[in-house]
């Protein structure tokens, strides 16, 4: 049974999701983040509810609430897949002002998502996300990820110089509207990674990719 916190967390997020448009992976400008959190803290269970994000943004990122951290861990701090040659440095991002997760501006830099799992984490998903393209940038490493096979190995390397493999075993594009957030951004549950980028049309009136995808895989 998930803990009185994890419970009201997954509640915020169906309602955020039910509330929130979904954006993501604009190639209409680039955000300056106003600064990374620590490379080592991945929150636990605590009185205060871990906010969960309803979407993927391009917003500067201001983290609206903060969790004291009850166990420290270890942050990915590069990602490898072995199919096109995907490499990528991982940062920590928070939750930007629209409710989303906020993400950095250069699609080779991917952002993990540092109120979640940690690669060493015994419970919960590692969600790691990056823009596909941007402009001033270009396009980035995740952009190879659409016709990434099952079963392809995933390696994350943490600050502490240690690696988990990861296989992955579903690719999927969705709707962004019609995304489950709910089961991606878990810290119960068995361990699972999942990347996150945008996909399919790109929408020029909104300067918005219409899908996300979503990509799981589980330890190797």
């Amino acid at each position: 049974m998930p803990s009185p916190v994890r419970t009201t967390a997954a509640a915020l997020v169906v309602a955020a999701v039910a509330a929130t448009i979904l954006t993501g992976c604009s190639s209409g400008g680039s955000p300056t983040p106003d600064g990374h959190p620590s490379t080592a803290i991945v929150t636990g269970p605590s009185s205060t509810p871990t906010p969960v994000p309803s979407a993927f943004s391009t917003a500067v990122p201001q983290v609206r609430a903060t969790v004291p951290p009850a166990v420290r861990v270890a942050a990915p701090s590069r990602i490898a897949v072995d199919w096109a040659g995907v490499r990528a440095e991982v940062r920590p991002e928070g939750v930007d002002d629209r409710g989303g997760m906020s993400l950095p501006p250069d699609p080779a830099v991917a952002g993990w998502y540092r109120y979640g799992a940690a690669p060493a984490s015994t419970a919960g998903t590692v969600v790691i996300a990056a823009h596909v393209d941007a402009v001033g940038y270009g396009v980035g490493p995740f952009a190879h990820l659409r016709d990434v096979p099952a079963g392809t190995t995933v390696t994350l390397t943490d600050t502490a110089g240690d690696r988990t493999r990861w296989r992955i075993d579903s690719v999927a594009l969705i709707a962004k509207r019609g995304l489950p957030w709910a089961s991606v951004f878990r810290t119960d549950g068995p361990r699972r990674l999942v990347l996150v980028s945008c996909g399919g049309v790109f929408d020029e009136s909104t300067h918005h990719y219409e899908s996300n995808l979503i990509i799981s895989a589980t330890p190797a």
